[in-house]
């Protein structure tokens, strides 16, 4: 498998909400890639998730799915570490799973329609379950020296990458509390449509309990 060589890179120290935090900015041609870290030097084995850009729930407050849920999670990890390395690699185009913010509008217009799951109105729409490309976070772990993951995660998918790649990886489960009856629902088609893998020992672990979610 080929992959998209790092052009440029460039860095900055950002005060955030989170803590104070780097952030660096990969450009392949014309792709940009972000990644986060609690360290200007981050080190093996490093604390990683690989996070993909949901515009209608990060920026707008969309409760259809976790994705603010699950990145102000690590966020707010990485922020307060100070011993081991943590970092966050943020795809800005990967939104819907890679088929674009026009595409997942027109997705979730099906779903409101026709009271499709997001897999669903997918197919209904002859649109690909999911498009994203990760390839460039080899590159970016190759450009830190980085060999040796524990990836913060619950999609298989994600996984099998690194692996495929001879990253020594191990997956530490990465579930945020719903915070609405939408996203509950879509935690759940994850798991049954999109074969994540989170157990009943993690469910309970977050009180996942439909009747605590209102509608």
């Amino acid at each position: 498998m080929s992959l998209d060589k790092i052009i440029r890179v460039t860095k900055t120290k950002i005060p955030t909400n989170y803590g104070n935090i780097w952030f660096f900015c990969f450009n392949f041609g014309e792709r940009d890639v972000f990644l986060i870290s609690n360290k200007l030097k981050i080190n093996n084995p490093l604390n990683l998730r690989i996070h993909s850009a949901c515009i209608t729930s990060e920026i707008f407050g969309s409760l259809k799915c976790d994705c603010k849920l699950q990145l102000d999670l690590f966020l707010n990890i990485l922020g307060k570490e100070r011993k081991e390395s943590y970092a966050l690699i943020y795809f800005p185009d990967h939104e819907g799973r890679g088929i674009g913010i026009f595409n997942k509008i027109k997705v979730y217009e099906v779903q409101r329609k026709l009271n499709l799951d997001t897999y669903d109105a997918n197919k209904h729409l002859k649109l690909p379950i999911d498009a994203r490309d990760y390839k460039p976070t080899i590159e970016i772990l190759r450009y830190f020296k980085i060999n040796k993951v524990i990836l913060y995660t619950n999609n298989p998918h994600k996984f099998k990458f690194l692996k495929n790649y001879k990253i020594d990886v191990i997956r530490k489960p990465h579930i945020a509390k719903p915070n609405s009856f939408y996203s509950l629902k879509y935690l759940q088609t994850k798991i049954i449509k999109g074969g994540h893998l989170i157990d009943i020992e993690d469910l309970n672990k977050i009180i996942f309990k439909e009747r605590d979610y209102a509608k």
